[in-house]
């Protein structure tokens, strides 16, 4: 005695996933409880593919919570040969009291010229890289004269001097050494609005020197490098110059604590 089993499945799936799947079973002379029983089984093993229970997604996706300490904004422009890159270097604060502080040191804005590694390989070489802190004052002379006025600005490099990120050593000159070379940085109005910058090592006004050793990272042949700013990009160093300044003298935070205990002490 034989049983015929025939499933039906349905042409469409639903949205939700596999559709229900329905059974009819042709009974012979097998014992209907034994039967009873092989159904039973089948259709407990495949329960799950009719239950009409609410859909659970499959993947438990759990967001990651941390708190952000760091930041480093920076903006590059592109030239032909030397990228540009701005960098902020953040002020210094001291303390005056248990619960005051004040400003100890000026932030500055780090203008960074990298070369190109040349012929066919991508990129820059970072190693070669020459940089140039620009004071908040200076800073206010690029917004004033350019893009219609040149602006040339110079920094005595000496033997011990470091060219480090911190820019505390930029206006110094080495009293160790008798050797010292200008590092200039210029901003020539170019043509169709645009702007050229360019940082060099000068000696009696002749560009293309070497730094001395102990001074900077560079090698010889890292500079003059020149970059040049398009209109438009101009115009979006123009308005971080000028979002920079409060807080590189540190002026946004010490007006809001000012603010706040002003709040905190006022006359009822």
């Amino acid at each position: 005695m034989r049983t015929a089993l025939h499933v039906r499945v349905p042409n469409k799936i639903s949205a939700r996933g596999i559709g229900s799947l329905s059974f009819s079973t042709k009974l012979s002379s097998r014992p209907k409880q034994e039967m009873v029983h092989r159904h039973t089984a089948f259709a407990m093993a495949n329960a799950s593919l009719s239950c009409p229970c609410p859909e659970k997604p499959l993947v438990s996706i759990q967001k990651r919570s941390f708190q952000v300490e760091r930041a480093f904004p920076q903006y590059s422009v592109v030239g032909e040969s030397s990228l540009l890159s701005l960098k902020p270097i953040m002020p210094k604060f001291k303390s005056v009291s248990n619960d005051a502080v004040s400003l100890q040191q000026k932030g500055r804005l780090l203008f960074e010229f990298s070369p190109a590694n040349g012929g066919n390989q991508p990129g820059w070489k970072w190693d070669e890289k020459i940089g140039f802190a620009l004071s908040v004052e200076e800073i206010g002379l690029l917004i004033s004269q350019l893009p219609h006025y040149g602006v040339t600005l110079t920094r005595k490099v000496g033997g011990d001097q470091s060219n480090g990120f911190n820019g505390g050593s930029y206006n110094l000159v080495s009293s160790s050494s008798n050797e010292t070379i200008d590092k200039v940085l210029t901003a020539q109005p170019g043509d169709g609005a645009t702007i050229i910058f360019r940082v060099d090592y000068m000696k009696d006004g002749v560009g293309g020197q070497i730094p001395p050793a102990a001074a900077t990272n560079e090698t010889s042949t890292a500079a003059p490098l020149e970059v040049m700013v398009e209109a438009g990009e101009w115009e979006v160093m123009l308005s971080i110059f000028k979002e920079s300044i409060p807080y590189l003298l540190g002026w946004n935070k010490m007006m809001s604590i000012g603010v706040e205990n002003a709040l905190q002490n006022r006359d009822d």
